[in-house]
């Protein structure tokens, strides 16, 4: 849609064409009808009926109009900004983000032991710290390769300022002991497939912790905690885990979510659609490169218009695809 905007300048174009780049502008780059209309000197009534009744508007207008949609397509001048638009990533509230907020507060209120399943870049890890941010006692703990039962306990102990001292299970009494005078902890376990390592023990040691003090707990990891927990490995299982867990997956983001995120940015229509892809592709990092690709347009364009170079610029840096 974007390659026919020059095009206008030296062929004419059709009334079918000029439509379907009005609805575009609406759809794809945000622009309201009544602002389009204040520019060229139409009421909105009739460029409404003209993008979607087909109703013919006078020559005079119709001119303006495109000199109009072109003029909003062009990159602007060098230094030269465009007032509007954001110019910095934001926390996009997804349908799933908001779901997934809702679904820690459900197993904090219900002092629930929860698992979140999600791939890399699904938002599992903004969303535990969003929750922690806004949840007085909910406590992040990154998991670690190599994580050994010490560690564990130790990262616990911090999360909830319990001292502890001695073996392992004195260790894990005294934090229970700390923990069974509290209501306000949330612990949320962040890559817990690391926790794998060697056997299912540190598992089976934070159920143990839930089951004495009804301390809510959520787990958060890839598919492959899924498949720890249901079928679990070395010399254990985690049978006792697993009928307990409450379950969350994200699935990821729709394509019209990420349209709707795009209206507030300059970005041209085959830039967004690029981007749409990047963030709908799960399996492949989805929301995780798609704000890490965004934001490097941003960066380089510098107020300006990002359009599909740019993006493509960006998933080279990145070595996407």
């Amino acid at each position: 849609m974007e390659a026919r905007i020059a095009d206008f300048r030296q062929e004419p174009i059709s009334d079918k064409d000029l439509q379907e780049k009005l609805i575009a502008a609406r759809e794809i780059r945000g622009m309201k009808f009544s602002a389009i209309a204040e520019a060229i000197g139409i009421s909105r009534t009739a460029l409404s009926q003209f993008a979607n009744n087909a109703l013919p508007i006078r020559e005079p207008y119709r001119t303006a109009l495109i000199e109009h949609l072109n003029a909003m397509a062009e990159p602007p001048a060098a230094g030269e900004r465009r007032s509007g638009y954001k110019q910095h990533l934001e926390l996009y509230q997804t349908t799933e983000f908001r779901d997934a907020i809702g679904w820690c507060r459900k197993v904090a209120e219900n002092r629930k032991m929860g698992v979140m399943i999600g791939y890399p870049g699904s938002g599992k890890t903004t969303v535990l710290r969003q929750f922690g941010a806004l949840t007085p006692g909910a406590r992040y703990i990154e998991c670690w390769p190599g994580m050994r039962m010490s560690d564990l306990l130790r990262a616990i102990a911090n999360a909830a300022e319990i001292t502890i001292s001695g073996n392992n299970y004195v260790k894990a009494q005294q934090i229970v002991a700390g923990l069974r005078s509290r209501t306000d902890i949330v612990l949320m376990f962040d890559e817990c497939e690391y926790l794998k390592k060697w056997d299912v023990d540190k598992f089976e040691i934070i159920r143990k912790i839930w089951d004495n003090t009804s301390t809510p707990v959520i787990f958060a990891g890839t598919q492959e905690l899924e498949n720890i927990l249901t079928r679990g490995g070395g010399r254990g299982n985690l049978a006792q885990l697993y009928r307990r867990k409450w379950e969350i997956k994200l699935e990821g983001v729709r394509g019209d979510e990420i349209r709707a995120i795009l209206r507030d940015y300059n970005v041209t229509g085959d830039a967004a659609e690029m981007l749409v892809k990047i963030a709908t592709d799960a399996r492949h990092g989805g929301m995780g490169n798609f704000a890490e690709v965004l934001g490097m347009c941003l960066e380089a364009v510098q107020g300006g218009l990002v359009d599909g170079a740019a993006v493509q610029g960006a998933k080279e840096y990145k070595l996407l695809y």
